[in-house]
């Protein structure tokens, strides 16, 4: 974390429960702080808490924490200067060009990172209205794309060469490194490198606040393979943390809580040139539960909609059953005439199309008709067969109020007993394979009463005034004593806002840190005063018997013995107290 009276004013005027709460709706009061599903993770229960006093954040369950900057750092992916400048913007302050903060090398990496993907996107735009993108732009004109869409989503046309980027990039000082770096360019064997896309339409994909990361390219080549091509994983880039379109539909989102998620670039394309610009897609059909975690922080009402085919409706299902491991409620819609979504909007209009949204049914609704469509007389054997199946939807959801009625409607379909599907639903439950939100990280290894005086002193800094007689080394914790070190360095004036100034020096701390400052520890001004001296007292006592016990271990010298005199006088002296 930085510093500097820019920075301090920026913290000084911004709420931070306000800011969070604009990324994580869900946030709401519990006694002195605020919690909610954390947006880092997939949670059912939430772990995450805001502390307004302390002006920080934490997970219990991920150990994500930090100030104002960090949240916005981490929750759009941006670097300490672009989180400061945009948060310096919404508290009215004049940032401009501000570098009393030092730029740590992993944020002076991922700007020259995001420099190169811009440089590159401005090329590949410029490609596409130059003779050699010709082609490309015939294509988007059969797609029915207009020239202000084409311009919003910044299309472009990588040349059919093997090194039109790469000999731009060069020309303009950018090294070889950094464009392997954000998969701009391959390398090949023999040291050799080519451009990542050659003869492809580009679709750049954007960060949530604006910034190009990464591309997508589609072959124009019939021949061609593969018909899509990503860029690869980056520092700025991950396929299962991205939503290609979200940049575009955030405001319509947050404005009417509803999500559309389409299966390509194409549909979210042509939705919102149809005014459809609540519609988003994953970067393939694969939705992952970090996908679902950005679902969850901005929409109550989220439709999925991928295209008529068999694959299509497979990865609807797919996606609806993360949807609902992760808590969220979800429908399903399809297109008549296997149709595309964008191809049905040329062909109806958006007024048909809203109508078929309208139509989405749950996800149980939904594989129900499919299933009735295709057999509308089934044989006994045919519909205990299609409940075996449709039983592993039920038995991921995770609202017990819904899955009693789910199960009502597949006995009331089907025409059988509620109380066989009902039997039929345990077996399927026990053995049904869940996803795991992997292992929560498990705090350092230190004493209670260790834990319990940080946590005093990070509530109320002043009290390192009277803790002047307890030195680090009483902590028998390496990481006590770190941060009780830490604490005691840092000068009055800062200490306010300890919690995040140690996390910055402590990083390997940090999440400890976080973690004892947001606890409460439900006693008042006057009973922590109290509770913190007899804790000193403690403290002190505990290290003196540990240091008997060291001496005792073996032969001790003339120095050692007067020392064990010492230390046996003091805590005998301390117990008639």
């Amino acid at each position: 974390m930085s510093s500097s009276p820019i920075i301090e004013l920026i913290r000084e005027k911004l709420d931070i429960v306000e800011v969070v709460r604009e990324y994580v709706p869900s946030l709401k009061r519990a006694g002195r702080s605020y919690k909610a599903n954390c947006p880092f993770h997939n949670e059912k229960t939430p772990s995450f808490t805001v502390n307004p006093d302390k002006k920080i954040f934490f997970c219990f369950g991920c150990s994500a924490g930090g100030d104002i900057f960090k949240f916005v750092m981490d929750i759009e992916g941006l670097t300490f200067p672009e989180a400061a400048r945009k948060l310096a913007q919404k508290a009215g302050v004049e940032y401009g060009d501000e570098r009393a903060h030092v730029i740590s090398p992993e944020d002076r990496e991922r700007l020259e990172l995001k420099k190169i993907m811009k440089a590159a996107a401005a090329f590949y735009h410029k490609q596409l209205f130059s003779p050699a993108g010709e082609k490309a732009k015939l294509y988007l004109g059969e797609r029915r794309l207009s020239k202000a869409t084409v311009e919003k989503f910044e299309l472009g046309w990588a040349p059919a060469g093997g090194k039109a980027l790469m000999d731009e990039l060069k020309q303009a000082g950018w090294s070889r490194d950094l464009a392997l770096k954000a998969g701009l360019i391959t390398e090949r064997e023999g040291g050799r490198v080519a451009d990542t896309f050659r003869g492809r339409v580009i679709f750049p994909i954007k960060s949530q606040s604006g910034e190009v990361i990464a591309f997508g390219g589609r072959v124009l080549d019939p021949e061609g393979m593969p018909k899509y091509l990503n860029s690869p994983e980056t520092p700025l880039f991950s396929k299962r943390k991205t939503l290609y379109g979200l940049h575009e539909a955030l405001p319509q989102i947050r404005r009417s809580g509803r999500l559309l998620l389409l299966e390509g670039y194409m549909d979210v394309i042509g939705a919102h040139q149809h005014g459809v610009d609540w519609a988003v897609a994953p970067l393939g059909t694969n939705l992952t539960l970090e996908h679902s975690g950005i679902v969850k922080r901005y929409a109550r009402d989220t439709v999925v909609m991928f295209d008529d085919d068999r694959a299509g409706i497979q990865a609807s299902v797919k996606a609806a059953e993360t949807f609902m491991e992760a808590g969220l409620y979800v429908r399903l819609a399809s297109l008549a005439g296997g149709l595309d979504p964008d191809e049905y909007l040329n062909e109806h209009g958006r007024a048909e199309f809203e109508k078929r949204l309208a139509e989405a049914a749950d996800p149980l609704e939904f594989r129900i008709n499919l299933f009735f469509k295709a057999r509308p007389a089934p044989t006994a054997q045919e519909k205990a067969q299609a409940i075996g199946v449709l039983l592993e939807t039920v038995a991921r959801q995770t609202d017990e109020i819904l899955k009693s009625e789910w199960v009502k409607t597949l006995a009331s379909r089907f025409g059988v007993e509620e109380a066989s599907v009902l039997k039929q639903l345990r077996k399927a439950a026990v053995a049904l394979p869940r996803r795991q939100e992997g292992p929560r990280a498990a705090p350092p290894a230190m004493p209670q009463l260790e834990r319990d005086y940080l946590q005093l002193l990070l509530r109320d800094p002043a009290m390192l005034e009277s803790s002047g007689a307890v030195k680090p080394e009483y902590f028998s914790s390496p990481a006590a004593r770190r941060i009780y070190g830490a604490l005691l360095a840092l000068p009055p004036e800062e200490r306010a806002d300890a919690p995040a100034r140690l996390s910055a020096s402590l990083p390997e701390d940090a999440a400890l840190v976080m973690q004892l400052a947001v606890t409460d520890v439900g006693a008042d001004a006057g009973q922590s005063a109290q509770t913190a001296a007899g804790a000193a007292r403690m403290l002190k006592r505990f290290a003196l018997e540990r240091r008997l016990k060291e001496l005792k271990s073996g032969a001790m010298t003339p120095e050692q013995l007067q020392e064990y005199s010492r230390i046996t006088s003091e805590l005998k002296s301390a117990g008639r107290e």
